[in-house]
């Protein structure tokens, strides 16, 4: 019998290849254009978190995102309420600690329809992704290694699995070592969500929708370099990670060392 952490090794593969054939179709088309994003890029995004979800799926065993984490307790409330504040509270942080201005969308379409369609895909790709790299991956190496380990391990991956292969030669070593690190950090802090709330997912997921919702509907953008962003970024997320070490919401014989 195949072991679970091969299995979850197995799943970011899959996961990993599937990412960098999404990233192929955005690079090779001009499906993500300004112009084209709505509706054929965004047509993309969605099936492909869609396909995302299905490989996550076939690897459980069923459909049933409570047995990834996915359902409601007594506290799910305020770990919503947490996720979505954390999320918040990095938003404001970048804007405080990263020049910038607040002017029109990237997106041709009206903010009207750009708001609800964003709300959806940014669901999707939170509750996609957290139920296999939380949900899946985390809970399984959780049961094999000790929990620093395994939150580490699970976010490692998650940075990886963010890397551009296909276009690693556009920019620098340098510039994709903080990318990933960004990605990881930003995994710490979704991991510690989901292994601090007793394996559940509503926590990490508010935060990770919230977080890509936010970034798209409000309309500020960043004027330094992108590898400036990245490590302010990574330094934001550190300090959340911090702060949520402290946040008194650990479950019974659940401890964060």
């Amino acid at each position: 019998m195949i072991s679970k952490t091969l299995k979850s090794l197995l799943l970011f593969v899959s996961l990993t290849i599937l990412i960098q054939i999404f990233y192929a179709v955005k690079t090779r088309t001009d499906f993500f254009s300004s112009t084209r994003y709505f509706p054929y890029g965004y047509a993309v995004h969605i099936a492909y978190y869609l396909s995302f979800l299905i490989v996550t799926f076939l690897f459980v065993g069923k459909f049933d995102f409570g047995a990834v984490g996915l359902k409601s307790v007594s506290s799910w409330r305020k770990y919503l309420l947490i996720g979505m504040l954390l999320a918040l509270l990095g938003a404001g942080l970048k804007i405080v600690f990263l020049p910038g201005t607040f002017g029109q969308s990237f997106y041709t379409v009206p903010y009207y329809l750009l708001v609800p369609a964003f709300l959806v895909l940014g669901t999707l790709i939170a509750v996609a992704e957290e139920s296999a790299f939380r949900g899946y991956i985390l809970k399984n190496f959780l049961e094999k290694y000790k929990p620093a380990t395994a939150i580490l391990f699970a976010s490692v991956l998650f940075g990886v699995y963010h890397i551009n292969f296909p276009n690693l030669t556009y920019y620098t070593l340098s510039f994709w070592a903080l990318y990933a690190t960004q990605a990881l950090t930003g995994g710490l802090i979704m991991t510690s969500l989901f292994y601090k709330t007793g394996s559940n997912l509503v926590g990490s997921v508010a935060y990770h929708s919230t977080n890509i919702i936010i970034g798209q509907i409000i309309l500020w953008m960043p004027n330094v370099t992108a590898s400036y962003v990245l490590a302010v970024e990574i330094g934001i997320n550190i300090a959340l990670v911090v702060i949520l070490k402290f946040l008194p919401i650990t479950v019974p014989n659940h401890n964060f060392d």
